[in-house]
């Protein structure tokens, strides 16, 4: 538990952050960080950072090596805290704070902090004095420039936190999901007089400010809404490497959101940091659920209620992410129309299975007597529970592959294969997946792709690309890096 060297020994309170209060915060708001490497061989510090949030000192924290977390400490209003005993234990066992009473004289505030600077510890100080309007920077108080005087050896790290007023403002009691981010500076080691010093770390914070800014708003707001490729395939085709493929070749023009296992974000032709959503987990935990069932029967239920959370994730991934292009590895409305082929013998015709797409999707009103209802029996059910209606795609690519060769591709994976992964089911699921495809094109106007799922990898991408361009989603770029 213990590291050698003078404070790297991993306390209690370390612990929890490592263990605990991070892997949570991550979960919860996604905690970007620029500049972490800023961080790295400083062994005490002063980090300054604005304030608008009571969880701006848990993000700071986040950023700290762990040796670090035992021996740093964030300014805190003691008559704040002790209003509530219990928030005034949890903060003192997780910060032991500098505690500070407001409205009393500055030397009083500043004493604490220079007996930790003396000891070899680091602080944490919001020199803005006390949490500002959402969104707002105050003028920084000279506090931090008299103790840069005072320790001038001890270097003074900028860092500007970004989204922690959305996630936790000063007139909630409660945090939402807000994904948020840290932006750290470089080390200082300034000269001149308090004020002045004052004065250049504002401008250092406010720059970190600007440039993040810039970050998320550098690109022009896009009219209209974010569109969907929906890539469709039975299992083994392919339709998983593909679709990444595509979202990581797209994402050379602009930000693109795939969601397949896993919610991924690409941008510059490159993997990039993306929030975790806590419907995505739960997604992913119900999909592992389904992937046991050892009947098509028992198979069902988890099934579709994975799809139906995969949806709910499709509209998630565009709300908080704001991508250019969405691309899914399947489609919840498309498949769970063409996982209808297996659950029955008779093959309902491609008008009909237009019908149960637009009841599944909202666009279609259909009385109790309507012929759809009597071929898909199911639709009622959902009907009167009543579930959310599932989103269309804008477009689709449907990888095509001979059942037989899926198989041999599933084998060769030396995995345990699903109930349905056989020649006969999957061959039934092909049909359901092409009478899909010709219901779009035909009945719904949509373009679909056929793509042949025999030929080399790097033949279909290409194809894919440029079907694509085609269709009008987004323009094909070259990676960078």
């Amino acid at each position: 538990m213990a590291e050698r060297g003078p404070g790297r020994v991993l306390t209690l309170q370390a612990l929890v952050h490592l263990l605990l209060v991070r892997p949570l915060l991550k979960l919860l708001f996604g905690v970007g960080v620029e500049g972490r490497e800023n961080l790295e061989g400083l062994e005490q510090l002063i980090l300054v950072a604005n304030h608008n949030s009571h969880l701006d000192a848990l993000f700071l924290f986040h950023l700290l090596p762990p040796h670090l977390l035992a021996t740093t400490h964030p300014v805190a209003a003691l008559d704040y805290f002790r209003k509530n005993r219990i928030l005034f234990a949890v903060a003192r066992f997780l910060f032991r704070p500098v505690w500070i009473i407001r409205g009393g004289s500055e030397g009083d505030s500043l004493e604490g902090m220079r007996e930790r600077l003396r000891e070899g510890h680091s602080i944490i100080l919001f020199p803005e004095g006390t949490r500002g309007e959402p969104g707002e920077m105050a003028r920084f108080r000279k506090g931090v420039g008299r103790l840069a005087v005072e320790f001038p050896d001890v270097p003074i790290v900028p860092a500007f936190l970004a989204g922690a007023d959305r996630a936790l403002p000063r007139s909630s009691s409660l945090p939402l999901p807000v994904w948020t981010r840290v932006a750290v500076g470089l080390p200082q080691r300034l000269r001149g007089s308090a004020g002045e010093i004052t004065a250049a770390l504002e401008v250092m914070v406010r720059e970190l400010e600007a440039t993040e800014l810039g970050r998320r708003h550098r690109r022009s707001p896009r009219p209209g809404s974010v569109p969907t490729l929906a890539v469709l395939g039975i299992d083994g085709s392919g339709k998983s490497t593909l679709s990444r493929e595509l979202a990581l070749r797209l994402s050379a023009s602009g930000r693109v959101c795939l969601v397949s296992d896993g919610a991924e974000l690409f941008e510059g032709g490159k993997p990039g940091r993306i929030q975790p959503l806590v419907t995505e987990a739960l997604r992913q935990a119900i999909g592992r659920r389904a992937k046991t069932a050892r009947s098509l029967k028992s198979y069902k239920i988890p099934k579709l209620a994975e799809l139906f959370l995969r949806d709910h994730v499709l509209g998630e991934v565009k709300r908080w992410y704001a991508p250019d292009l969405v691309v899914s590895d399947g489609c919840p409305l498309l498949n769970m129309t063409a996982w209808a082929r297996l659950y029955r013998q008779e093959e309902p015709d491609d008008s009909l299975l237009a019908s149960a797409m637009g009841v599944l999707a909202g666009r279609v009103e259909a009385s109790r007597g309507d012929p759809v209802f009597r071929a898909f029996p199911e639709l009622m059910a959902m009907e009167r529970l009543p579930l959310p209606h599932l989103r269309s795609p804008d477009a689709v690519l449907f990888l095509d592959v001979d059942p037989a060769v899926s198989v041999e591709r599933i084998g060769s994976r030396g995995e345990a294969r699903q109930v349905h992964e056989t020649r006969e089911k999957l061959a039934r699921l092909r049909e359901g997946y092409r009478s899909v495809c010709r219901a779009l094109e035909g009945e719904w106007g949509l373009p679909v792709r056929i793509l042949d799922g025999h030929r080399p990898l790097d033949e279909v991408l290409a194809t894919a690309l440029h079907a694509v361009r085609e269709m009008g989603l987004m323009e094909e770029g070259e990676p960078h890096g």
